[in-house]
């Protein structure tokens, strides 16, 4: 008899053992389906991010799994860029008032030494930024702004105005009437940047929110922000002309 309870209470073991087994590699999959079908919706997203519309749920339907995505346009800029990438902001030609927001106060990375003995070829300071506005006629206006005291190394302008929620520096810069694009780029290291406007900017950003459910309830979300398409940083540097030029 207890050779018996023995056998049986390891044969109940294995069978349990291998009902978990199962049961965790059926969620798995589940969950791999569920979060495939989420990424399809994301994709569909950005196929029809031009013709979609804004904020109401689209559906779809992947390999029998219900997928659900929004989204949403934003007309501020707001991402953490790299160092020397540029951020572009896209005006519609009527005169504003834009606020620049950047470097998280909270970050070790972004702000490094929170400016206390740094100078701007230490690579240890927090982002300055070079600031160009495009105007109708292909003229650049120009700004150069640190986050630190570092106007006596590089000649840009020190900006000590505090940003708002988890912002170091605030800086504003008056938009004309005409003006196209604004192009935001960090030098020295990476840093978070936010640009509001007083007056509503054309659409600057989507947020795309897509979430997919399986028969088993298994469940998976993802949120994707997808910028306005801009040109690539070393367009900064470029000459550009509304006619011919003159040497």
């Amino acid at each position: 008899m207890l050779v018996v309870a023995v056998v049986l209470g390891l044969g109940l073991s294995i069978i349990s053992q291998s009902t978990t087994d199962v049961r965790i590699t059926q969620q798995e999959q589940d969950a791999a389906r569920a979060f495939n079908a989420a990424e399809a919706g994301i994709e569909d997203a950005l196929k029809q991010i031009t013709t979609v519309a804004l904020g109401t749920p689209q559906l779809l339907n992947v390999d029998n799994v219900p997928v659900e995505y929004t989204v949403t346009g934003r007309d501020f800029l707001e991402m953490q860029f790299k160092e020397n990438e540029s951020g572009q902001v896209i005006l519609d030609g009527t005169a504003n008032t834009l606020t620049i927001e950047w470097v998280d106060k909270n970050s070790d990375e972004e702000n490094p030494n929170n400016c206390t003995g740094v100078s701007a070829a230490s690579g240890q300071t927090a982002a300055s930024l070079l600031v160009n506005v495009i105007d109708n006629n292909y003229q650049t206006r120009r700004y150069g702004l640190n986050a630190c005291a570092l106007s006596p190394s590089n000649n840009l302008t020190d900006v000590a105005q505090s940003g708002s929620d988890k912002y170091l520096r605030s800086y504003s810069v008056s938009i004309a009437a005409g003006d196209q694009l604004m192009r935001v780029r960090p030098l020295y290291n990476l840093a978070s940047l936010r640009v509001t406007a007083s007056n509503a900017l054309p659409t600057q950003a989507y947020l795309i929110n897509s979430s997919a459910q399986v028969e088993t309830k298994e469940a998976k979300a993802i949120e994707v922000t997808r910028l306005e398409p801009g040109t690539p940083s070393i367009f900064d540097y470029v000459l550009f002309s509304g006619g011919g030029l003159v040497k």
